[in-house]
């Protein structure tokens, strides 16, 4: 996924069209940078569990056209909620800032294998 298919799933969730408030589009690269952030171990998690090559150095996307470096259920589950939460607060609608924000966790928990092991006593 894109980061300006990302932004446009956010947008999506609220009740007016992108191109009424355009002065939000400058911040969905920023916005997407920050997730990226808060989800880095997520995606490690991800990547161990299904036996890919973990990433050892923080991803940035650089532009609206650049795709998201991490694995589409996390993108597509969690990104646009993590969005929205930000276009709500920039809307100055905190409540739904706040349920965007606990979607956007949720997703992200629901998006994360379980990884088992064998627990090692240290004494």
């Amino acid at each position: 996924m894109k980061v300006k298919e990302c932004y446009e799933h956010a947008v999506s969730f609220l009740p007016e069209k992108p191109e009424e408030n355009p002065e939000m589009q400058k911040f969905m690269v920023a916005w997407c940078n920050v997730l990226l952030a808060e989800t880095f171990e997520y995606e490690n998690i991800y990547r161990v569990a299904n036996k890919l090559p973990e990433i050892w150095e923080l991803p940035k996307v650089e532009s609206e056209n650049d795709e998201i470096p991490y694995n589409e259920r996390l993108v597509r589950g969690a990104f646009p909620y993590g969005m929205a939460r930000w276009i709500f607060r920039e809307n100055e609608d905190i409540a739904a800032s706040h349920e965007y924000y606990a979607l956007y966790a949720n997703a992200i928990r629901e998006a994360t294998p379980i990884l088992m092991g064998e627990v090692e006593e240290k004494y």
